[in-house]
């Protein structure tokens, strides 16, 4: 057991290591200050993107920002859902009660304050970001819109005044009252940013395992099925046996398979887990978890019943990564009961195909993204191998793949949702559902991207998308412009980047033309390598025509989020493409 001045040091050990990252991150992207530097940290890491991919409607940190940097919106419109991500990120190393108060104020005015009021706020993105949140209120209803606030610094988020934990529990009271679906104040500080830090890559890692099982010769309590090349097992382990296993080296190397990381105990399910394992119910465990799912190349069962175990050759835990953890964790702190069990499956195959089946039907229990089921699909592995070994981009199936890379590499990484989104956008002329509707992506419109689109497609269509980005960040700093124009290039970046695919390409793309999208990879990866700014005079000429049209209709739409989600926009776009004389490249 730690004694508390050891406490502190590993506090000011896991401080000294951030403060270094982040001095790294603002002398790399060239952040103007440290807090700055601080803040696009704390929300690459929390999102999993990289900064450079931070969209610019999120930051609403500025004047009259009410205490609130970032806030960024799940919409899930197929569900009818939404969650609102609402962030306070400060360098500094305590939670202070008062900051938290002036939270309280900011989470007023986006929830309960007369938009006749919210209309005075000189602040545009936080004005903007307000009547999105409305508007999705509105069409979904309360209790359809989760809510989660994070106060973000560098302190110990275990270290809470009372009076920090009076506010807090007064805030949750005050909005759970509103009937919210759910209202979660999270504190992250050096312990937890370190190990979202210090996570990292996990590939080409096998685990061979001794697992021993509960078995009693007398009664059915082991299950084995083969068919063809394929054979199972479904057998009951302890608690601390599955924990003994989860602490494998290399640690975490067991669930390189699976399509979603460990989300931490203070989830609602895994909490619940944590409860159940710990208390007077955890002999009742195996009747209320659904168990753990392993894939593997070979097993072989003893049913000794003086010594049980099955040996397993490269295994997986494709499905139950959160109930093992959090088993693991329970363990480790010596809080597990002795009387936990629960019910394993074991699945032995040589073929993958088969056990993307087994990941993608046995992945319900937790809240997973279609996005997370399609990681492993043979087109996704596909695009990622030909992606680096053509152009040496790090195509991103599943969250934190590509987190060791080294900084000067990350520019490479190429996140399978934003190639998917551009390429909806400028290949098949669809900007707004790329833009507002993304969880589309991986259920109505994955065929009609991934059936049809080339390597060079998604790479050249996600290099646009990126120049885009580069722009609306910078032109959305520049209040001297006219609000037309800052809107239109940080809202409407996905409909700009349609008009510069057609300018470069002239709707050319597919396999018929992927000698000449070759070409357009390599123009723009020089760019990229280079950081040359010749694709200016192109987005220019993109970003008048989107405007004007803006400019035209804003009346119709004031709100610039809810603006560019409507298929108007892209209707209108088309018209003056094929209107406006426009020299392609």
């Amino acid at each position: 057991m730690l004694n508390e001045d050891d406490k502190v040091r590993n506090l000011q050990l896991r401080q000294t290591w951030i403060d270094e990252e982040i001095d790294d991150v603002r002398q790399e992207y060239s952040f103007a200050t440290k807090d700055m530097a601080f803040q696009s940290f704390v929300t690459a890491m929390l999102f999993n993107v990289d900064y450079e991919d931070i969209q610019p409607e999120e930051i609403v940190d500025g004047g009259f920002d009410k205490q609130i940097d970032v806030i960024r919106v799940e919409d899930d419109d197929a569900k009818g859902s939404a969650h609102i991500h609402i962030i306070q990120a400060k360098n500094t190393g305590g939670f202070s009660s008062n900051t938290l108060i002036q939270m309280a104020n900011g989470l007023s005015w986006i929830f309960e304050r007369p938009m006749v009021e919210v209309n005075t706020l000189e602040n545009n993105k936080f004005r903007d970001k307000i009547s999105e949140v409305r508007s999705l209120r509105k069409d979904y209803g309360t209790s359809n819109i989760s809510v989660t606030l994070y106060y973000i610094t560098v302190g110990d988020g275990n270290n809470l005044s009372a009076e920090y934990l009076q506010e807090k529990r007064a805030i949750q009271a005050r909005y759970k009252e509103l009937g919210f679906a759910n209202f979660e104040i999270r504190e992250l500080g050096a312990f937890e940013l370190f190990e979202m830090l210090n996570s990292s890559q996990k590939i080409d890692r096998t685990v061979d395992i001794d697992m021993h099982l509960v078995y009693d010769m007398n009664r059915n309590s082991i299950i084995e099925y083969g068919q063809g090349e394929t054979r199972a097992l479904i057998c009951t382990v302890t608690g601390s046996e599955l924990a003994r296993i989860a602490q494998s080296e290399p640690r975490d190397a067991i669930f390189d398979l699976n399509v979603r990381p460990y989300y931490g105990d203070r989830g609602k399910v895994n909490s619940e887990i944590k409860d159940t394992c710990t208390s007077d119910n955890s002999h009742r465990f195996w009747f209320l978890n659904n168990g753990v799912t392993m894939t593997c190349d070979t097993y072989d069962l003893n049913r000794d019943p003086d010594n049980p175990l099955v040996k397993v050759k490269n295994a997986q835990i494709v499905n139950g990564c959160q109930t093992t953890v959090t088993i693991r964790e329970a363990y480790e702190q010596g809080l597990l009961r002795a009387d936990v069990k629960l019910l394993v499956r074991i699945y032995a195959t040589d073929n993958p195909r088969l056990i993307d089946k087994i990941t993608l039907t046995t992945n319900n229990q937790n809240k997973i993204t279609d996005r997370d089921l399609r990681a492993n699909d043979e087109v996704q592995r596909d695009i990622q191998h030909m992606m680096q070994e053509w152009y040496s981009y790090y195509y991103e199936r599943k969250n934190k793949e590509f987190r060791d890379l080294r900084r000067n590499q990350r520019s490479r990484i190429i996140p399978n949702t934003k190639a998917a989104q551009a390429y909806l956008a400028i290949v098949r002329r669809k900007p707004s559902v790329a833009r507002g509707y993304m969880a589309r992506i991986w259920s109505d419109h994955y065929s009609e991207i991934f059936s049809n689109a080339t390597v060079e497609d998604l790479l050249s269509c996600f290099l646009i998308y990126r120049h885009c980005l580069i722009r609306a960040k910078w032109i959305g700093n520049m209040s001297v412009l006219p609000q037309a124009e800052i809107q239109t290039a940080v809202y409407g970046m996905f409909h700009i980047a349609r008009v510069m695919g057609y300018i470069l390409r002239n709707d050319a793309w597919g396999k018929k033309h992927q000698e000449e999208v070759k070409s357009l990879v390599r123009y723009l990866d020089k760019i990229e390598q280079e950081r040359d700014d010749i694709l200016a005079d192109v987005y220019d000429q993109a970003a008048r025509i989107v405007t004007k049209i803006r400019e035209e209709t804003i009346t119709d739409v004031p709100n610039p989020a809810l603006y560019f989600k409507a298929s108007a926009v892209e209707k209108a776009i088309e018209k003056a493409i094929k209107e406006t004389p426009i020299p392609t490249r």
